[in-house]
């Protein structure tokens, strides 16, 4: 399985989060998608991680989504918290 790091800054604060590569059954929450829509990478699964919601809900996101989702919450000050 290979790791693949991402690096973000929020309110000059520099955090990072791993998703993992080529998990088998790994599927975004969110979009639903398992195949990785990376032109270079069409044979490999999708980057994913699971977050853990403040109620306790494993949430399984792509990057993609990730990406999407952190900018919306930088976007209307709402922390978008990583476990």
């Amino acid at each position: 399985m290979v790791l693949i790091v991402y690096q973000f800054q929020i309110y000059g604060v520099i955090d990072i989060v791993i998703f993992k590569y080529n998990k088998s059954n790994a599927q975004c929450m969110w979009c639903k998608r398992v195949d990785n829509p990376h032109p270079d990478y069409k044979n490999e699964t999708i980057p994913t991680k699971v977050f853990v919601s403040e109620k306790g809900r494993k949430i399984e996101l792509c990057l993609s989504c990730f990406e999407s989702e952190n900018n919306g919450a930088q976007n209307s000050n709402i922390e978008f918290k990583k476990n």
